[in-house]
């Protein structure tokens, strides 16, 4: 009944969309990249390459995710070289990321939850597991694996209490769904708690840590970008929302003050808004230019750099004096803190870090982060961290201290899969 009813909703859903298809098109690349794929249609190419093989399906949502895979598409490859890895995701930037994997064998868009759509999807290349990074509840996909017998796993999970309410709205149908898991990896004890009240089986639920403080060090970055900042101190705003550029931009205001010579990078959560962000520079009395602009060597000889690229960020964390997580300061849940501070960076938020509410908790606690509340507290936070060398070494190495803690968590991910290959 429940999913009769879902799959009713979509169908008609889709029925009302189809007309309008074409005209999302001309809106732009970001609508039409990757539209067929997602309506269950594969290049020639793709196909030919995995179709027979029976590969490991991993998908991972968007670029952060993508990350996360990455050190798992490594060690699946180091031990089962003639294994063939499908990478599926939501965005054309999370795909194009996929695609410089090594190990990765194709990359596709990841299907409408229509149910002949997914079927048409999981006949075509017919994986031997399905690996979902986070968590992607996806009821028609999941079904369909499970009627085709395809073991399902959900690694690195997290469910947010938020998440958690609002599922519960159709805790019947979600109880369901979640049963056609064959493992839920959590990444916390509160995560797990969640998923089981929620309906899952708790003998099929693992607290495993997160895979997204994993990702490959890029320390070679930091040293080269240490000439281009020639001793400059270097603000690093990680995928920043709508509403909190304005504040991050009076904040560096305020900041230079008594650090006349700080610099700061903004990096946009979404490209699309790329060029709002830009606009908005143009309008500030700041100086900036963007990275896809400007020679390597003078990135940082203006106020500000947009990073207008995907994949760089953890480059520039690398080489930052102090990291700003994104979606923080506006009601979006903040993003994870664990790739500064694999670089111990001192690291600051704002209050919104919902999806990362266990984490950032301890950062603060322990004195890894800070909590900041506007332009006013951010700018005094960074006045006393940049004239407090030795604060920003403690407060980076108790962040490096706090991930490196969790690096068994790829271990226990790693080994949850191997259960299933």
């Amino acid at each position: 009944m429940w999913y009769l009813l879902y799959n009713l909703f979509l169908t008609i859903s889709f029925v009302i969309a189809l007309p309008f298809l074409p005209l999302l098109c001309l809106f732009g690349a970001r609508y039409r990249e990757g539209l067929l794929q997602r309506l269950g249609f594969y290049p020639r190419e793709i196909s030919l390459a995995l179709v027979s093989d029976h590969p490991v399906w991993i998908h991972a949502a968007s670029v952060g995710e993508v990350r996360s895979a990455e050190v798992l598409v490594h060690a699946l490859k180091e031990q089962t070289p003639e294994r063939k890895i499908l990478l599926s995701t939501f965005t054309a930037t999370g795909s194009r990321l996929g695609g410089r994997i090594a190990g990765v064998d194709g990359v596709i868009f990841f299907p409408i939850d229509l149910f002949w759509i997914v079927r048409r999807a999981l006949a075509k290349f017919n994986p031997a597991l399905v690996i979902i990074i986070e968590t992607e509840i996806w009821p028609n996909f999941l079904r369909q694996s499970y009627r085709r017998g395809i073991p399902t796993l959900l690694l690195s999970g997290r469910l947010s209490a938020r998440a958690s309410s609002r599922y519960k709205l159709c805790q019947n149908f979600f109880r369901r769904v979640l049963g056609s898991f064959t493992a839920l990896g959590m990444q916390t004890a509160e995560d797990a708690a969640r998923i089981i009240a929620l309906g899952a089986q708790s003998d099929r639920v693992y607290v495993v840590g997160s895979l997204k403080s994993l990702a490959p060090s890029r320390q070679r970055a930091a040293r080269r970008f240490a000439s281009a900042l020639r001793g400059k101190p270097l603000l690093v705003a990680g995928s920043t929302h709508r509403g909190e550029e304005e504040i991050l931009l009076t904040a560096l205001t305020l900041a230079r003050t008594r650090f006349a010579n700080l610099s700061m990078v903004i990096a946009p959560r979404h490209p699309e808004r790329f060029g709002d962000v830009e606009r908005l520079l143009r309008n500030s009395p700041l100086v900036f230019q963007r990275r896809s602009q400007a020679d390597p060597t003078a990135w940082f000889d203006k106020d500000v750099l947009l990073l207008d690229s995907v994949g760089e960020l953890a480059d520039f964390f690398a080489a930052a004096d102090v990291a700003f997580i994104g979606g923080s300061l506006v009601e979006v849940g903040g993003h994870n803190v664990s790739e500064p501070a694999r670089f111990a960076k001192p690291i600051l938020f704002g209050p919104h870090m919902g999806n990362f509410h266990n984490l950032a908790e301890q950062m603060k606690r322990e004195g890894a982060a800070l909590e900041v509340a506007g332009a006013e507290d951010l700018a005094a936070a960074l006045n006393e961290l940049l004239a407090d060398p030795q604060r920003r070494q403690q407060m980076g190495q108790k962040a490096a201290q706090i991930v490196s803690a969790h690096q068994q968590a790829f271990t226990a991910n790693l080994r949850l899969a191997e259960r299933y290959l």
